[in-house]
């Protein structure tokens, strides 16, 4: 067996003592009597470790089987590890706010009526997404004995019905082509968009370097799955504008290439300064032969959009009823309310 680093385990009086120990200090790992090759104890260490090296200093170790451990033992596991780095850092987002909140609670002691209850509480998009981000924290623990069941197993929230997203039509596009003339960034932007069908993540990374015997190869950052995009009269003299040695196609002012989130605010401000609809920043590819259409994006997702954006409805949502919940996990645990939907009572004993 490989031997961990700062891992010590001692076998003293025939049981097995585990700690995480670096310079001066030496932390209980909390899963004394395990055998050493225990994939519990790998998981306890590898939590530890994972806060040591990406934690600011002298970040507090949460007490074993507390749910702010259960989050320590997720952010640690090979699945996290697979998400693509924004919905990591969301899932990240939503997990502070509920150690913060709930972090102390023995994880034990939650279980399914306190989850669900809460999160049809909450209700709308953000307890789906809650959700999501919820499950695998438990999930992890369970197979790895920590906890006899899963209390999200099998649990639901149905998202709520939506029109889903609008694009701009033939007279968007039109006013939005004269109000920026070719050579404006903003310009350049929307030709990229509309010519490639690539979403914001994977436009930013597109430059010289994915063109290729009259193709424009990029693979998708959600999927992986591999786009090929024929080069066209129209984008050969789109790509004809940019730089030959820019490391990139679109460029900030200061000449660097856009981040993601950087090029998502400067869409936001297209619609007022180009006098579309408010919030609309989608573009339809309607231009866009078949054959270009199916080698550009063999998903099955709605392909010719520059980004997603602008509901049909321009109306801003009402904020959703129930318990208060002020950014924290399970609120009602807090104050000892009792949910109308399942009668259970969230306070721990």
């Amino acid at each position: 067996m490989k031997k961990l680093p700062y891992l010590r385990s001692k076998l003293r009086r025939g049981r097995w003592f585990h700690s995480y120990r670096r310079g001066d200090k030496e932390i209980a790992l909390g899963v004394h009597g395990l055998h050493p090759t225990d994939p519990r104890v790998t998981a306890a260490w590898a939590a530890e470790h994972a806060r040591w090296e990406h934690s600011p200093p002298n970040t507090a170790t949460p007490k074993a089987g507390t749910f702010a451990w259960a989050v320590d033992l997720h952010k640690a596991s090979p699945a996290r590890a697979k998400l693509v780095p924004s919905t990591r850092q969301n899932r990240d987002a939503i997990l502070r706010r509920y150690v913060k909140a709930q972090g102390a609670r023995p994880l034990s002691s939650i279980t399914a009526a306190d989850i669900e209850a809460a999160l049809h509480a909450k209700g709308g998009n953000a307890a789906v997404n809650e959700l999501k981000a919820l499950k695998p924290v438990f999930a992890h623990p369970h197979k790895l004995r920590f906890l006899p069941t899963d209390p999200t197993r099998g649990l639901k929230i149905d998202r709520p019905a939506s029109e889903g997203f609008a694009t701009a039509g033939a007279e968007d596009i039109e006013k939005f082509q004269k109000r920026w003339a070719v050579g404006t960034t903003e310009r350049l932007v929307f030709d990229l968009a509309l010519y490639t069908g690539a979403a914001r993540t994977d436009l930013v990374k597109l430059g010289r370097g994915n063109v290729a015997d009259s193709l424009l190869s990029f693979r998708r950052q959600k999927t992986g799955v591999l786009s090929e995009v024929p080069l066209t009269h129209e984008l050969r003299a789109v790509i004809a504008r940019t730089p030959d040695i820019a490391p990139a196609f679109l460029l900030t002012s200061k000449g660097k290439p856009f981040t993601p989130a950087g090029l998502g605010n400067f869409l936001g401000t297209l619609p007022g300064r180009s006098g579309l609809r408010r919030g609309c920043t989608g573009f339809a590819r309607r231009s866009a032969s078949t054959g270009q259409k199916r080698a550009s994006q063999p998903t099955r997702s709605p392909p010719w959009r520059a980004t997603r954006a602008c509901r049909k409805s321009n109306a801003t949502p009402a904020p959703p009823t129930g318990a208060a919940w002020s950014n924290s996990l399970w609120r009602a645990h807090e104050t000892g309310h009792t949910s109308p939907e399942t009668g259970h009572n969230f306070a721990t004993p």
